[in-house]
């Protein structure tokens, strides 16, 4: 990802490489990711933003599924 055009490359493969019914499942599998270490970097925000837009998430899909990620990884 560190080329030119490295991120971009990267989300075109994911996009190639995922049958659409497991299109969800990455993008939930991404927002765990970020949500894993507690705060998200605006970076990280940028990257699961780009990548729901590349495999075409609702945008309300896409809110459960970044709530649910919340909700797994928040502590007291």
């Amino acid at each position: 990802m560190s080329r030119e055009n490295g991120l971009e490359e990267t989300l075109t493969a994911i996009k190639a490489a995922l049958p659409a019914k497991l299109r969800e499942t990455a993008y939930a599998i991404a927002c765990d990711l970020v949500a894993s270490n507690g705060e998200a970097t605006q970076g990280e925000r940028r990257v699961v933003d780009l990548l729901r837009h590349r495999l075409n998430i609702d945008r309300l899909i896409a809110a459960a599924i970044e709530r649910a990620a919340r909700a797994r990884f928040r502590t007291l």
